[in-house]
């Protein structure tokens, strides 16, 4: 029995020491779970409190992003070789007087100075033209030839004068008289003279005087030459056909310059000077010139004043006939400020800008008002005096801005 109590107690402390085993077991697993699930759920707290402040941040990023870009994409930085290669030019704008511009309606004339006409001096039939409409000639170059009755006598009459003429002279005073010498002398210079009052020129007489080459040269033909060098711009005659003393058979114009005769009411007129700066606009292009003459009379009809303004026409862009406008610089004026036309460029939304340069030698677009337009200069607003600013290339720094991808803006 004592035995069997044994035992018992024996199973007894087995099953609470199991019992004890189990309990602890399952102390050590929960422990280790809270052990894990707070560092789960710590780093699941960090992971999302980055995520949301990554999500925070990012569009905070992009408003500062859209706070900073309107002035950065204000500025082009070049060096000092970009700018000189590109023919940029920085200046200080400063007030000037560039006084106030007449405009008005204007004619291209020829330069009537630097004109002149062809014409026979005697009833003679056209033989041969040597040049044509719109030919460019030079001073002495031959331009048609002529045949006349009238010169084959006064060939005919010269090569006596002159056979006598050189008689006389061989014998010499000793052996003729004072009268007779002197009446062969005039006799000759008579007969030269008609000649070339025909319109012979001086070497075409000279060879009549050879027997050798007489009669080449005494039949009636003669030539007319250029007296100018030009270009030929009417010759309205045909060959065959009889030419009456002084019949234009060509104008010769020298086109490197023209008259721009423009009509002005009087109280504009008088508004002007002789040697004031004018330009000449036409089909988009424009040429400065200057007032040459202002007309002391008032047309009747048109009741205006004509000024004429004489321009350089190298490059044949002016054609006498063509209309025009002119814009002629009259006197006095407050001070104003401008710049020259090519430093003026329109920004995408149609605004005049100029490129003003900041302390830090960036460029930067401005937006400004354009006034008026005077010949070259443009007067402008929007931008204080003593400003640094780019007085040409202002297209090339709007490509080189749209090039970076930045949008000119300045509101």
């Amino acid at each position: 029995m004592d035995r069997s109590r044994a035992m018992n107690w024996k199973m007894i402390a087995t099953v609470l020491a199991f019992g004890i085993l189990v309990t602890a077991g399952v102390y050590i697993v929960s422990s280790d779970e809270e052990e894990v699930l707070p560092d789960i759920e710590v780093g699941a707290e960090e992971g999302g409190h980055a995520e949301e402040g990554a999500h925070t941040d990012e569009p905070g990023e992009e408003h500062g992003g859209d706070d900073n870009e309107p002035e950065e994409s204000q500025e082009l930085t070049l060096s000092e070789e970009s700018l000189r290669a590109a023919g940029i030019r920085i200046e200080v704008l400063a007030p000037v007087v560039l006084g106030d511009v007449v405009t008005g309606p204007a004619e291209i004339q020829s330069n009537a100075y630097r004109s002149s006409i062809i014409t026979p001096r005697i009833p003679a039939i056209v033989v041969e033209r040597h040049v044509r409409l719109s030919d460019r000639v030079e001073t002495g170059e031959p331009l048609v030839t002529l045949f006349s009755r009238d010169v084959a006598d006064a060939e005919g009459a010269f090569f006596v004068a002159d056979r006598e003429w050189r008689r006389v002279r061989n014998l010499g005073r000793q052996v003729v008289s004072e009268r007779r010498y002197l009446e062969a002398e005039v006799a000759r210079e008579q007969a030269e003279a008609q000649l070339l009052s025909y319109g012979l020129g001086q070497d075409a007489v000279d060879a009549i005087a050879v027997p050798s080459k007489r009669k080449t040269h005494a039949h009636g033909e003669f030539i007319l030459l250029a007296n100018q060098s030009g270009t030929i711009v009417s010759d309205d005659f045909r060959t065959g056909e009889l030419v009456e003393p002084g019949r234009t058979l060509y104008d010769v114009v020298d086109l490197d310059s023209v008259w721009a005769i423009a009509r002005m009411n009087p109280e504009e007129a008088a508004r002007i000077s002789v040697g004031a700066r004018a330009w000449v606009r036409y089909n988009g292009g424009v040429q400065e010139a200057k007032v040459e003459q202002i007309y002391s009379t008032v047309d009747t009809e048109t009741r205006t004043v004509n000024v004429r303004l004489l321009a350089s026409n190298i490059a044949r862009a002016l054609r006498p006939g063509q209309f025009a406008q002119v814009e002629i610089e009259s006197v006095g004026g407050a001070p104003v400020l401008a710049v020259p036309n090519e430093a003026l460029v329109r920004s995408a939304d149609g605004d005049w800008i100029i490129f003003e340069q900041d302390e830090d030698l960036g460029l930067k677009p401005v937006e400004v008002e354009r006034v008026r337009v005077v010949g070259e200069q443009t007067v402008i607003e929007g931008i204080p005096a003593g400003s640094s600013v780019a007085m040409s290339g202002a297209f090339f720094l709007q490509s080189e801005l749209a090039k970076s991808g930045f949008s000119i803006h300045n509101h």
